[in-house]
């Protein structure tokens, strides 16, 4: 996969983390974006572009060095109306690009910090969960 393949990849799982989030919440959320990864590399990024780059230049090495488990958490609304999201890479030898922990194309995982799940949505329900792995959003049918 080539790093301009691997940015596109990188906004359809925001727009898919985005999706994720709001149905959780219950809410809409802001189209932009902040990304802060959860190291001592306080690198950040605010708006969508900047955190596609930022995300491309820590997970993909060459086209067959990505690394395969990323965690993306949507941590927050910021005051400027962003989402702040979160980023962790495991501890994984980079690899070609494939199906990952997610059963899902690329390395990405998604989440949610608790304090933004809308208590009213039955977010452990089987419906809930069925509904997300309908839209590509988790990756087991719930039984």
């Amino acid at each position: 996969m080539t790093q301009k393949e691997f940015k596109r990849h990188i906004e359809k799982t925001l727009s898919e983390l985005k999706l994720y989030a709001e149905l959780h919440s219950g809410r809409e959320l802001p189209d932009d974006f902040e990304f802060e990864w959860n190291s001592d590399d306080k690198h950040s990024a605010v708006g969508i572009n900047d955190v596609i780059d930022l995300i491309s230049e820590k997970v993909y090495l060459s086209e067959n060095k990505i690394y395969p488990c990323v965690d993306l958490i949507v941590e927050k609304v910021t005051e400027n109306n962003r989402i702040l999201i979160r980023g962790r890479i495991a501890g994984y030898e980079p690899r070609k690009f494939g199906i990952g922990w997610s059963n899902r194309p690329g390395p990405f995982i998604y989440g949610i910090e608790n304090k933004l799940i809308n208590k009213k949505v039955k977010h452990t329900s089987k419906e809930f969960k069925d509904m997300l792995f309908e839209k590509g959003l988790l990756h087991y049918k719930a039984k």
